[in-house]
């Protein structure tokens, strides 16, 4: 013979509401706390990592890095070595995926000194890209200060990385793996951010469409660059395509010359049916 079911009752806190209500409560604080004890899990079982107190912007956070980027080339490198012998044939430069997501560039910091001036125009209603973003130390500031930022790197590992330094703003933040040389996002951003992605110039034909096809009209793009050669040849390739260019230098904690940095708008931004004919309407 079945029973009926025993009605549930629930005692009541102090301020009146029951008990179960303040278990959700407390469960829905220590969610970012799973999360982040997976992300490290994830992360750990290839890397080891610190954990430093940073402070850029005028913020003061957490961010988990690389112990040693050496480490990690020295794994890639050792991986490529065994798929060698594996296959016999070398992977060429092309498709080797180097882990230069692994260092955390002093380019990422400058650019994200100069995220601060876009708080003005209302945080909330900014959107970033922060391309090749490795473990997502300008983004991470983006997102602190209130914007809505989109993570995006060729490399999941970086991803991991980006997503745990920015749990502290999991409504504002988006990750997503994305090669610009031939990825189409389907949306334009406000400001696309890139520390130290010009040091390869073939790479510059990929990335100048693809800016072009992703900022928004009066929108900014802004890469910090450490005064390599290669940036001072980016300065009249980029002019000649039509993009103005203004060149800032920024100074910063972790070394003692300054990081350049590059705001490109664009002069003559394309119409919708130019865009259309590039790679799709983003109107």
């Amino acid at each position: 013979m079945h029973q009926a079911p025993r009605p549930v009752t629930f005692a009541m806190n102090l301020n009146g509401r029951p008990w179960p209500d303040v278990i959700g409560v407390e469960m829905r604080k220590l969610r970012p706390m799973c999360r982040r004890e997976r992300l490290l899990f994830r992360i750990h079982r290839r890397y080891q990592t610190v954990r430093e107190i940073v402070t850029v912007a005028g913020l003061t956070f957490p961010f988990v890095r690389i112990a040693d980027p050496d480490v990690v080339l020295d794994q890639v490198a050792a991986e490529e070595d065994r798929l060698e012998k594996l296959s016999g044939r070398r992977t060429d430069g092309d498709r080797l995926h180097l882990p230069y997501w692994a260092e955390l560039w002093d380019s990422a910091r400058g650019v994200a000194e100069l995220l601060p001036d876009w708080r003005g125009i209302g945080a909330e209603h900014v959107s970033v890209l922060d391309l090749g973003c490795g473990m997502g130390m300008a983004g991470a500031v983006a997102a602190k200060l209130g914007f809505s930022v989109l993570f995006a790197d060729l490399e999941p590992d970086a991803l991991l990385f980006a997503r745990l330094n920015s749990l502290a703003e999991p409504a504002r933040v988006r990750t997503r793996r994305l090669d610009w040389r031939t990825d189409c996002l389907g949306e334009r951003f406000d400001l696309i951010l890139g520390a130290d992605i010009l040091y390869e110039r073939k790479q510059w034909d990929f990335l100048e469409p693809f800016w072009r096809l992703h900022v928004k009209p009066g929108g900014l793009v802004i890469l910090g660059e450490p005064g390599r050669q290669t940036g001072d040849l980016f300065q009249p390739w980029i002019r000649e395509r039509g993009w103005t260019l203004d060149i800032r230098h920024e100074l910063i904690s972790t070394r003692p010359t300054p990081i350049r940095i590059f705001q490109l708008r664009e002069s003559n931004p394309a119409t919708p049916k130019t865009r259309t004919m590039i790679g799709g309407d983003f109107s």
